[in-house]
C-alpha cells in the first residue's frame, strides 16, 4: 500500500475535525441544555420527544379552556343568585299585597315594583359573559338572547349547550340554554298545580292542592265542581270520580289528590287540578302585575286576586327551587374544572419528566465527556504536529 505525505496530513486533519465537531456537539448540549438539537442524533428519541410536546400543548389549550368555562360558570351562579334575590322580594311583596288593609293604590304601587323588577331579571337573563358572548343564548352567538314585546317574552337562542373539554377525556358542559333555566320552569308546586276557574262568581279560594297517592292520581287532570255551595264533585276526562259535601275551610281528597279551600263557592264554580304545567318566570310576574292593578271592589273580585296571588306565591317558590337546582349543576361543574386542573397538573408533570429524559443534559456526564473529547483533541493536535513534521522525503 502506497502512503504520500498529503494522505498522511489529510489523515490527521480528518480525525482533529472529528475531534472538533465532538466537542463542539458537546458545548452545544451544555449550552442550550438540550441533547436533541437534530433529529439525526437519536431519531426515536426525537419522535418521542414531539409527540410530548404536541401532548403538553394539548395540556396548555385544555387549561385555557377551562379558564374561559371557569368564568362563564361562575357568571352563570352569579346570575342565578341575582336572580334568586329578585324573586326573594317579589315572594315579600306579594305576601304583603295579600293584605286586606291595603289599598287599590298601595297594590299599584306594588304591580309597579314587580314590574321593575321583572325588567331586572330580563336583564339578567340577556347577561354577557365579559367576553361578548351571551351567557343565556345556548349555542348562538351574537344575539341577546330575550325580547319582551308588550308584556311577552320570546327567547332568540336555542336549547343547546357546549360540551368542553378541559383535560384529557374529560369534558365539561357549559352554561345552560336560556330556554331552560328561564322559560320552561314547573308551575304550582312543581308535581301539581290547582286554579280557579276565571268565571268563579262565588268567593272560594283555593288555598294549596298536593299529590297525596300519586298512583291514584296518575297525573290526569281533574275538575273540582260545586253543584251548591255545600256540595262538590270531582270530574276526569271519563266522567265523575268522586263527590262530596263542604264546609269553608275544608280540605277536599279526590283521586289521589287533595286541596283545601276557603270562602263560599257559588254554584258552578270549578276548580282545575293538573299536572303542573311549564311556564316562563316573565309571564309569571306579568300576570302577578297585572292582577294586583286589577280592581277589587267585589268580594268575587277579592277572591280572585286571593286565588292569583296563592298561584304566583307557588310558581315564584317552583322558580326559586328551579334557579337552586340549576345553581347546583353549576356547582358540580365548578368543582369538574377544579378536579381537571389537578389532572392536567399531574399529566404536564408526567410528561415534563419523559421529555426532560429524553431532551435534558445530564451535566455531571456531559462534563466527564467534554474533559475526555478536550484531552483527545489535545492529543489529535499533537500528533497532527508530529505528523507535521516528518516527511517522506527523510527516508531518502
Amino acid at each position: 500500500m502506497r502512503i504520500s505525505t498529503n494522505g498522511l496530513y489529510q489523515q490527521g486533519l480528518a480525525a482533529l475535525m472529528a475531534r472538533q465537531t465532538q466537542l463542539a456537539k458537546t458545548q452545544q448540549e451544555m449550552a442550550t441544555g438540550n441533547k436533541l438539537t437534530r433529529a439525526a442524533d437519536d431519531p426515536a428519541a426525537a419522535a418521542q420527544a414531539q409527540t410530548l410536546d404536541h401532548a403538553l400543548g394539548q395540556l396548555d389549550q385544555y387549561a385555557k379552556t377551562a379558564g374561559l368555562l371557569q368564568n362563564r360558570l361562575q357568571a352563570q351562579e352569579g346570575a342565578l343568585s341575582d336572580a334568586n334575590d329578585y324573586l326573594n322580594r317579589v315572594r315579600e311583596l306579594t305576601v304583603q299585597a295579600n293584605t286586606a288593609t291595603l289599598s287599590a293604590d298601595d297594590r299599584k304601587v306594588i304591580a309597579s315594583e314587580i314590574r321593575h323588577l321583572r325588567a331586572s331579571l330580563l336583564d339578567v337573563a340577556n347577561r354577557s359573559d365579559g367576553n361578548g358572548r351571551a351567557l343565556f343564548a345556548g349555542q348562538r352567538d351574537g344575539v341577546v338572547p330575550f325580547a319582551d314585546s308588550a308584556g311577552v317574552v320570546t327567547y332568540n337562542g336555542d336549547d343547546g349547550q357546549n360540551l368542553l373539554d378541559v383535560a384529557p377525556g374529560m369534558t365539561v358542559a357549559d352554561a345552560d340554554a336560556g330556554s331552560a333555566v328561564f322559560m320552561r320552569i314547573r308551575s304550582g308546586d312543581g308535581t301539581i298545580r290547582g286554579s280557579a276557574a276565571a268565571a268563579n262568581a262565588g268567593t272560594g279560594v283555593l288555598q294549596g292542592a298536593s299529590v297525596t297517592d300519586p298512583s291514584a292520581w296518575g297525573g290526569r287532570t281533574l275538575t273540582l265542581e260545586f253543584t251548591s255551595p255545600t256540595e262538590w264533585r270531582a270530574l276526569d276526562a271519563n266522567g265523575e270520580v268522586a263527590t262530596g259535601t263542604y264546609t269553608p275551610g275544608d280540605t277536599l281528597k279526590a283521586a289521589g289528590v287533595q286541596v283545601r279551600i276557603t270562602g263560599t263557592p257559588a254554584a258552578g264554580d270549578s276548580f282545575t287540578l293538573q299536572s303542573a304545567p311549564r311556564q316562563d318566570i316573565f309571564a309569571t310576574l306579568e300576570g302577578l302585575a297585572d292582577a294586583l292593578d286589577a280592581p277589587t271592589i267585589t268580594p268575587q273580585q277579592k277572591a280572585v286576586l286571593s286565588n292569583s296571588l296563592g298561584n304566583a306565591l307557588a310558581d315564584v317558590a317552583s322558580a326559586q327551587e328551579h334557579f337552586t337546582a340549576i345553581r347546583a349543576t353549576t356547582g358540580s361543574r365548578l368543582a369538574s374544572i377544579d378536579q381537571s386542573s389537578d389532572d392536567r397538573a399531574e399529566t404536564q408533570l408526567s410528561l415534563k419528566a419523559t421529555l426532560s429524559g429524553l431532551r435534558d443534559v445530564d451535566y455531571a456526564e456531559a462534563s466527564a465527556r467534554f474533559s475526555l473529547q478536550l484531552t483527545a483533541i489535545e492529543a489529535a493536535q499533537k500528533t497532527m504536529l508530529r505528523v507535521q513534521s516528518l516527511s517522506l522525503f527523510d527516508k531518502l
